[in-house]
Formats: C-alpha cells, sequence, structure tokens
C-alpha cells in the first residue's frame, strides 16, 4: 500500500459545496485547479488559468450580488477582490519552485475552503430565498 498523497482537496471534497448548481460546479473546478498547481509538474500555466477561471467565478456571483440587491455585496466583493490580488501576485513573480507552488496551493486552497463554506453560503442562501433565481 502506498503512501498517501499529499493533500488533495477534490479527492476527498467531491461533496457539493452548494445548492446552487453552477456555484457548486465552479467550486469543484476552482478545487480540481488547485489540484493541478500543487503538482510537482505543473507550471505558471496552471496558476493563469486559476486566475482567469476564479475570475469568471467572481463575476458571475457579483452579478448575482448585484441583480438580487444582495446586502453584503461590498464586503463580498473585498474578499474576492484579496484573492484577486493574491493571486495577480504571484503571476507577476512566477512560482517555479515546486515546494513553493505546493505551500501556495495549500494556502490558496484554505483561503478557497473557508470563502466557499463561510462567505458563499450566506450568498448561497440568499439567492435560494430570493424571487427571482
Amino acid at each position: 500500500m502506498g503512501k498517501p498523497s499529499a493533500v488533495n482537496y477534490t479527492a476527498g471534497m467531491m461533496q457539493r459545496t452548494s445548492d446552487i448548481l453552477w456555484q457548486d460546479a465552479q467550486h469543484q473546478a476552482l478545487f480540481e485547479i488547485l489540484d493541478l498547481l500543487a503538482s510537482p509538474d505543473s507550471d505558471d500555466e496552471v496558476l493563469q488559468r486559476l486566475y482567469e477561471y476564479t475570475e469568471i467565478h467572481f463575476r458571475l456571483e457579483e452579478h448575482y450580488m448585484a441583480v438580487l440587491d444582495y446586502p453584503d455585496l461590498a464586503a463580498h466583493t473585498q474578499s474576492h477582490d484579496r484573492f484577486r490580488e493574491e493571486i495577480a501576485s504571484l503571476l507577476e513573480g512566477g512560482i517555479s519552485d515546486p515546494g513553493f507552488r505546493a505551500a501556495v496551493a495549500t494556502f490558496l486552497r484554505e483561503w478557497l475552503q473557508r470563502h466557499v463554506f463561510g462567505v458563499d453560503k450566506e450568498l448561497e442562501g440568499f439567492i435560494l430565498a430570493a424571487d427571482a433565481k
């Protein structure tokens, strides 16, 4: 029996993150990209992919928040902006060292997990309770 792999979010967490289908699917995709980033043979292209997909996801959530007049729009968007800034600064400097890349992936995964099961759960409840879906 082999040694278990390093943290692999998607292997242990394919549980639903949201009762909103699009939100759950996008969360799962983000965690899958983070797993790729932690891989020893990943490169800055994976980080670029994470940046681009994160932007798609955040824009969609922000659109829903604006359309539904979500009361915590500003705070939620600020949280997104902090994640955007983290990834952008990593893209500027590059993360060629595999050990550093794995540490970055762990940091980003933990941030995303707190976000998904924290403020995104509040947003999910708001969207599900809204008259317009």
